[in-house]
Parts: C-alpha cells; sequence; structure tokens
C-alpha cells in the first residue's frame, strides 16, 4: 500500500463475466515513463499517452476485453470522450488521465457502458485495493499478479508492481500490461535509463508463444518534488526485482503452459548472437513440444540454434539439460533416456547452449506448447 495512491475495479460489462475496468488514482500528481511494443500497429491508448505523458499525471484508467487497437481515429477519441467525463469525476484535468487496453484487437471500446460504470469506480477507490485493480486488467491470466518492495533512502518507500498477461507473450513485449506505482521522489529525466534497461533485462526476456502484440504498455510512476539521491542504487535494484518477479509470474502463467524452460546461450561472441539463438530456440513449437512430453530431443534444439541467422561453429556446440551433458562437440553424449525424462518431467527445465567460440551469453525464459494452449486460443473471441 502506498499513501496517496487508490486503487478500484469493477465490472463494467465490457466482458461477459468479471472486473473489467480498472482506476488507479493520485491524490498528488505523478510523473510517468512509458515502455511500449515495438509492434508497428499500436493500439489507440499508445498513441493517445504519448501526447500526455510527458507532464505529470493525476489516473490511469485500464480496460480489459477490448483492445481498443486498429480502431482507427474513433478508438482516440473514444478516449477523449472518456477523459471528459472521469476528469469530471475526479476534479483533474483531462489531460492528466492516461489510459490502458487490452482484449481483442479490432473492437472499439463501449464507452458509454465505461462512462456509466465511472461513477461506481470513483466509489470503489480505496487505498488497499490494488487486488481488485490487478484482476481488473486481467484476460486469460488464471491470477492476479502483483509484487511490492521497500526502497530506502532518507527513508523507506515502496515500490509495488501489477502486471497481465499470460497468451500473445514474445520478447519486445507482448499482450502484457504492466504498472509500478512508488512514492519514491525521482525524475524522470533521471530514471530513464534505469526504467529502460530494466525492461530489456525483465519483460523483454520471457516468451510463452513468440507472437508481438498491437498494446503492451509498462508504465512506472514516481513521487514528484524534491528527489532523494540517497535511495538511488537501492531503488534501482527494487525496480529490477519487481520487474523481474511480474516477468516470472507472466511466464509461469503462460496460456496452458506446465513448464517454464531457462534457456541460457553462452560462448557466443557476441551478445546479440547469443540473443538470436537463444529466441530462436525459445519460440521453436519442435522444441516446445519436446519440452512438454519431457521428451530430451537435442536435435530439435541445435537445429533451431543453426537457424537463428548468425554465426556458429558446428562442431563445438553442447548441450546441457537439467545439468546433464547430452552433447558435446555437436555429438551425443550417451545418456539413459528415462532418467532423463524424469529430470525434465519439473515444473521449472534448465537449458545451457555452449557455443564454445566466445564470452558471449544471454538467457531467456519461455514455456512447453500445450494441447491447452491450442484449446485457450482457437476459442478466444467466442
Amino acid at each position: 500500500m502506498i499513501d496517496g495512491i487508490q486503487f478500484a475495479g469493477v465490472a463494467s460489462g465490457i466482458k461477459a463475466n468479471g472486473l473489467d475496468l480498472g482506476l488507479a488514482f493520485f491524490k498528488e500528481p505523478m510523473n510517468c515513463l512509458s515502455l511500449y511494443t515495438r509492434n508497428k500497429v499500436k493500439a489507440a491508448h499508445i498513441l493517445y499517452d504519448r501526447k500526455i505523458e510527458h507532464h505529470p499525471v493525476r489516473a490511469i484508467l485500464v480496460n480489459s476485453g477490448c483492445a481498443n487497437a486498429c480502431t482507427g481515429k474513433e478508438g482516440v477519441s473514444d478516449l477523449k470522450t472518456i477523459a471528459g467525463e472521469l476528469s469530471g469525476i475526479l476534479g483533474t484535468n483531462k489531460e492528466e488521465i492516461l489510459f490502458a487496453s487490452t482484449g481483442v484487437i479490432g473492437r472499439r471500446l463501449p464507452t458509454g457502458r465505461m462512462i456509466s460504470a465511472l461513477p461506481g469506480l470513483y466509489k470503489s477507490l480505496r487505498n488497499n485495493n490494488i487486488e481488485s485493480f490487478a484482476r481488473s486488467i486481467m484476460t486469460t491470466d488464471t491470477y492476479p499478479k502483483i509484487v511490492s518492495e521497500t526502497i530506502h533512502g532518507e527513508k523507506a518507500y515502496n515500490i509495488i508492481g501489477v502486471a497481465k498477461g499470460a497468451g500473445m507473450i514474445n520478447p519486445l513485449f507482448a499482450t502484457m500490461l504492466s504498472f509500478v506505482f512508488t512514492d519514491y521522489p525521482v525524475s524522470p529525466s533521471r530514471i530513464k535509463g534505469i526504467f529502460s534497461k530494466a525492461g530489456k533485462e525483465t519483460f523483454e526476456r520471457v516468451t510463452v508463444d513468440g507472437e508481438c502484440s498491437t498494446n503492451d504498455t509498462v508504465t512506472l510512476f514516481t513521487k514528484t518534488g524534491e528527489e532523494d539521491l540517497d535511495g538511488l542504487d537501492d531503488f534501482k535494484n527494487k525496480l529490477y526485482l519487481v520487474m523481474k518477479a511480474l516477468s516470472i509470474m507472466i511466464v509461469k502463467d503462460g496460456e496452458g503452459a506446465t513448464r517454464v524452460i531457462h534457456i541460457t546461450v553462452q560462448g557466443a561472441k557476441k551478445k546479440e548472437h547469443a540473443e538470436k539463438i537463444a529466441r530462436r530456440i525459445a519460440i521453436s513449437p519442435l522444441t516446445k513440444t519436446a519440452f512438454f512430453g519431457c521428451d530430451p530431443n537435442w536435435g530439435r534444439i541445435i537445429a533451431a540454434a543453426g537457424d537463428a541467422d548468425v554465426p556458429l561453429r558446428p562442431s563445438k556446440i553442447e548441450i546441457i539439460m537439467q545439468g546433464r551433458q547430452l552433447v558435446k562437440e555437436s555429438v551425443e553424449v550417451p545418456f539413459n533416456e528415462q532418467e532423463l525424462k524424469k529430470m525434465m518431467n519439473k515444473k521449472e527445465i534448465e537449458l545451457t547452449v555452449n557455443l564454445h567460440d566466445g564470452k558471449a551469453s544471454f538467457d531467456i525464459y519461455t514455456t512447453d506448447l500445450t494441447y491447452d494452449y491450442i484449446k485457450i486460443n482457437a476459442s478466444y473471441r467466442s
């Protein structure tokens, strides 16, 4: 809980069932910084927020069940209409309200329905109501994702983050939203690089299905006023911890997933080479189904590595699964297949691919590919 920030979540009827409209309200203006999807097709809330996030804000309204993406000028116009109504209820300027959406692409927001829900949403605002807010932004998530830490500077500060995401998850962002709130006073200009780096090392290191969405947004809200630079190092560390924990929650909650696979590619000449190979293995349907079946089919792994379009020396490749060497110099090392299947039948699997060609490395988290993933996504709109 953070003094001066109130949260609420209600069912407005955007979705057939459950909470679908969340509000975070700041009694005093707060600074904000955002990271957005790299998909060239971007949702209306990103186009809208980019124009107003350069000054302090008082609220963010988030909805699930409708992505408000590919809705033309009307998608942005709908947000302006809602901002006008909400600003009157909150007693703020409409330019002090941010938005975020998640859900089905191509549908306009049910503006009238949402506006009708705003008075009840406002009355539901409470300091300790962040779980309601977190539930309101969920789509196929199975639980609300909330993480908190304490920052130590001249005094103790709080930092708390929420996130949603389970499918359409890919590095460089995916169908995920995350909001991090703190009463630590620091300016956006001072932490812009810190925040960007934290995003690259957390949310950009997870993938569920290799699909990049139109709506991905990570926004950080910090207190305005005189900065407490004594706490800057601890803020940096705690921000990373919160964002890392949220990103791991997302991949663990991957649609239909039964396992999380931590892939590390090491021994590369360049970090970008290690990254391309790690990402290629992480999104390969063949490797992901092998993990689902606890099948130590290392041929799928080495084939994906060779298809990453980076230089490598096949004769040097080593593959280690759950601490057990499977391949040395691209040749199988004899192993007990049944024993290894049992070792792979875990919630978390460690895979290391060593190229033995340099000192650079990169790691990423992915999931297995299951029958349930197909069931969930085959009927997402119905």
